[in-house]
């Protein structure tokens, strides 16, 4: 595991795991490992299988907990996992809190977070779950291994997050609360919602499964637990939830200084994934100082920065300004959605799969000669095909006719070739996804684009922007 020293000072991942050792206590490892002839272990992260074999290992190995993680469901990630209690734990002993009750959101069908609170640290939780199948294997997964008395799961048959719990029991309090959304029942939840029979919707993400936390609306969901925060302060003393993108982190937190609510917030490092934290109180913790942010933050993506020139007859105001961008981004077949909007600023998210954007004047110049040859082609084919045409052009003329018919030939493919070349290289991965925030400062317009991922590279927004530059009339 790369950059292994990011993770939680307590997080025992930190070290590698010892793949020697669990290929000789677990014979389902031997299967999904291999051994080289020096006696090396390794797997596949990319097998699915595999990780789901290494986890329940590393699960029964390091915590002696026998959990059985369905093949239908995303695997947990255990560092990322062990992160989030390690950092919980930091934030109940910063406020003196010994006897726990934690509340964690959406438990899912492996109920990891409870399973590894009550193993490790003998908290009392409860897990809420809204889909069926989910609820039953988790209830499965806590009676495999005894743990009954610390942990109870709730089937939540409501729109609301915590406010279901309460309306059960006014009594019941807890010291924090947990949450890794969105949450899907399972993958093919994702991929059946993805059909033909139902196509998804114009300009919606169609990433994998890792990728669907904006489509899966992470903003929505943790601005609504904001809200419902308010209502039931007194019943939760510290909510936290992870955040998967950046952004989505710094909208958050514009939301919670805007209402005055105390928080702090933290990275989880694990390998090369960071996921971020946020936690906040309506007590009197002060949470910054008790627990701060982490002191070595990652570089910052510095946004490129674009003033907006005006359009004849159209308004010079945000709303207009983002309908425009939009008509480029349709244009390009590029994917975006509004994930921000406020009366002087709007934040898009955007997608792409396909490079649709570079060398649109070479190729636009390519079709314009292949109108306007096309009839020509045909004329000169016709003619050099006729002999009573051609026998009375000498060699020379002749050679000219062929040349010429050549070249056409060579920008015809050269245009096909252009053409396919972005409808046959649409893998579903993306090529760029980055963040335009479209604002209103000081009577001007301003864009601001940032680097989020994505193969293209910072050079991939560059060449965007410039796309938008050169079509902007």
């Amino acid at each position: 595991m790369a950059l292994n020293q990011f993770m939680h000072p307590r997080n025992i991942y930190r070290t590698p795991p010892d793949f020697v050792k669990l290929f000789k206590e677990f014979e389902d490892f031997s299967t999904i490992a291999k051994m080289d002839v020096t006696g090396k272990v390794s797997i596949d992260f990319k097998d699915t299988r595999a990780l789901r074999v290494l986890t329940k290992c590393l699960l029964k190995s390091d915590f002696d907990l026998d959990v059985v993680i369905p093949e239908d469901r995303l695997v947990p990630t255990l560092p990322l996992r062990l992160n989030y209690i390690l950092w919980i734990e930091d934030l109940m002993i910063s406020i003196n809190k010994e006897y726990i009750t934690g509340l964690d959101i959406g438990t899912g069908a492996c109920a990891i977070y409870p399973l590894l609170a009550a193993k490790k640290n003998n908290w009392n939780m409860v897990g809420t779950e809204k889909d069926e199948d989910s609820l039953k294997m988790a209830s499965d997964n806590v009676e495999r291994n005894n743990l009954q008395h610390l942990i109870k799961l709730k089937k939540n048959t409501t729109a609301s997050l915590v406010e279901h719990l309460f309306m059960e029991d006014n009594g019941l309090r807890f010291e924090f609360c947990m949450c890794n959304p969105p949450f899907y029942s399972n993958i093919q939840e994702v991929l059946d919602s993805r059909s033909p029979a139902r196509p998804p919707p114009k300009n919606a993400f169609t990433g994998s499964p890792q990728e669907l936390i904006t489509e899966g609306g992470e903003l929505e969901f943790c601005r609504n637990l904001i809200k419902e925060s308010a209502k039931f302060k007194n019943h939760i003393l510290v909510f936290t939830t992870m955040i998967g993108h950046k952004y989505n982190m710094k909208e958050l937190l514009l939301d919670l200084r805007a209402e005055g609510i105390k928080h702090t917030t933290t990275e989880f490092c694990q390998g090369r994934v960071t996921r971020w934290g946020i936690a906040w109180t309506y007590q009197d913790y002060d949470l910054y100082n008790l627990v701060p942010p982490r002191d070595k933050p990652r570089k910052k993506s510095i946004p490129i920065t674009f003033v907006v020139p005006e359009i004849s007859n159209l308004p010079y105001d945000v709303e207009h300004m983002v309908e425009k961008v939009q008509q480029l981004f349709d244009s390009l077949n590029i994917q975006y959605k509004i994930i921000t909007k406020r009366r002087n600023e709007t934040v898009l998210n955007f997608y792409a799969t396909t490079n649709t954007w570079t060398n649109q004047r070479r190729k636009r110049r390519l079709l314009k000669k292949l109108e306007e040859t096309m009839s020509k082609k045909q004329k000169l084919e016709n003619h050099h095909e006729c002999e009573t045409s051609t026998s009375d052009l000498s060699i020379d003329e002749k050679s000219n006719v062929c040349n010429e018919i050549t070249d056409i030939d060579t920008a015809c493919s050269t245009v096909l070739t252009d053409k396919t070349d972005t409808e046959t290289k649409d893998t579903g991965k993306p090529i760029v996804q980055g963040i335009l925030k479209v604002s209103n400062k000081e009577k001007t317009v301003v864009f601001e684009m940032e680097y989020l991922e994505g193969s293209a590279g910072k050079e991939g927004i560059h060449q965007i922007l410039q796309y938008i530059k050169n079509n902007w009339k």
